[in-house]
């Protein structure tokens, strides 16, 4: 995973360098080996890995082997492998629960990050290969209530909700993405060969105001308004077909 490879790199580069200036003020050991680097804006740890519930929002540790992190008054990271792909699954699920799901956005199955009402963000990475990844834990800003939704990109766990796209159908194909925010969504699906009938399910459910198609190529798009205001913009190619939701606020 390019992420953890990076972080591995920056503190096999942060140990050369406390080799070599150990004696610099600022720079402490302790007697785990852990170091601390003091500076004005605050101070930061890196070292051996123990878990702190504290720094990590009351998020208990993983079923996996805590490798190394680094702290400061910004965030914590931790560095795990050696886990099991269903306690990575688990993992993630236990993050929601504790109710960061504001802004999330999941990649891939194993990879979530999520916000919660305070606006601490937990972000989860994991790659099944190595069985490793990373667990991060900062302070941000608190969402909106709005906010209680999200992205979800590549992965299994792609549905069509329909309740979120003003009552359109499920349109019968793959989904490839989707994402939802402030009562916008839009999915990105798998070629649609039947995208002339999905339209006449779009108008069906009431989006004929102010209609317009376009036809460019091997491309179509249709789109149009209900009578609330809300818009629907769906498009079909060749390669792969989109539907975008906006409601009227």
């Amino acid at each position: 995973m390019k992420f953890m490879k990076i972080i591995l790199c920056m503190l096999l580069m942060v140990g050369l360098i406390f080799s070599l200036t150990s004696c610099i003020p600022g720079f402490s050991v302790d007697k785990d080996g852990n170091m601390k680097i003091k500076g004005e804006d605050g101070d930061i740890e890196i070292g051996k890995a123990k878990w702190n519930v504290t720094k990590m929002y009351g998020l208990d540790a993983p079923k996996a082997k805590l490798e190394s992190y680094v702290s400061s008054e910004d965030g914590t990271i931790y560095i795990f492998s050696e886990m099991k792909e269903k306690d990575a699954e688990e993992y993630i699920n236990k993050i929601k629960a504790e109710g960061f799901t504001y802004s999330s956005v999941t990649v891939d199955d194993y990879s979530y990050t999520g916000t919660n009402k305070d606006g601490k963000t937990i972000s989860f990475t994991y790659d099944s290969d190595s069985e490793g990844g990373t667990i991060t834990a900062v302070q941000g800003e608190k969402p909106d209530e709005d906010d209680e939704n999200g992205a979800v990109i590549g992965g299994k766990d792609k549905e069509w909700y329909s309740d979120k796209m003003g009552g359109l159908p499920d349109p019968g194909v793959a989904v490839v993405a989707y994402w939802t925010v402030d009562g916008d969504t839009a999915y990105t699906l798998e070629k649609m060969d039947n995208h002339l009938e999905y339209v006449e399910e779009i108008k069906s459910c009431g989006f004929t105001v102010d209609p317009s198609v376009l036809e460019a190529d091997d491309t179509y798009i249709y789109t149009a308004s209900n009578e609330d205001g809300d818009i629907v913009t769906f498009s079909s190619s060749e390669e792969a077909a989109t539907i975008t939701f906006e409601k009227n606020d």
